[in-house]
């Protein structure tokens, strides 16, 4: 299952495609993203847990001693929809692991959003080098350290960032991105109320479809 939220306002029965926000703090991100996927920005979906996706979370970051987290948190709205689908036929669709962008994440809303692929690199190896230097540091005094693979590991790959995204970070775990969506392919709809409902049958959504759920009692 294949879950993506959108505001109510932004929903339309067919194709929709991402719009670029410049004031967005993460367009850096999604610029280097881009150089691999082949397209920005993008549309991100969940595969199975709705609670990255920003429908039910108060928050897109995932709590983490590795992760700078002194950006303005991306509230839940009460006008979010959330859109479910068994299948993408989109040829386009490609993956990236939750945790470990996470962990990249401020490296790359840190540089410029018209820098090179070069630069966006030299700061995910800075912030690799960093964190794995400080793991070892931890180990050799005998204090807690993590059980991140993708920390460990970074070690054995002589700063050949696209080798090791290639093996951790562009995996479907849990996410994918895609340039592209057609909403009304969606097996399923997820609205909080009647209001919302009465206004998804009117831009076309199939009644069958579309479903109310108590987002604070429902575990999706």
């Amino acid at each position: 299952m294949y879950q993506h939220c959108i505001a109510l306002k932004y929903a339309r029965y067919g194709n929709i495609k991402p719009y670029g926000d410049e004031d967005n703090w993460l367009l850096p991100a999604y610029t280097w993203l881009g150089f691999h996927c082949g397209y920005c920005p993008q549309i991100w979906l969940a595969r199975g847990s709705s609670a990255i996706t920003g429908f039910r979370s108060k928050s897109l970051l995932k709590k983490s001693k590795f992760i700078n987290r002194n950006r303005r948190e991306a509230k839940i709205s009460a006008n979010n929809i959330l859109f479910e689908f068994d299948v993408l036929p989109n040829k386009s669709v490609f993956p990236v692991d939750y945790d470990l962008w996470c962990f990249i994440l401020s490296s790359l809303a840190n540089t410029k959003p018209n820098s090179s692929k070069q630069d966006f690199d030299k700061n995910v190896r800075e912030t690799l080098d960093y964190f794995l230097k400080e793991e070892i540091t931890s180990k050799e005094k005998g204090e807690e350290i993590s059980d991140c693979d993708y920390i460990w590991d970074w070690g054995n790959f002589d700063g050949d960032i696209d080798a090791y995204m290639k093996k951790y970070l562009f995996v479907e775990n849990d996410q994918i991105v895609v340039p592209s969506l057609n909403l009304k392919t969606a097996k399923r709809i997820i609205c909080r109320n009647e209001k919302q409902k009465k206004k998804l049958r009117k831009i076309g959504f199939i009644e069958d479809r579309i479903k109310i759920k108590n987002v604070a009692k429902w575990n999706f």
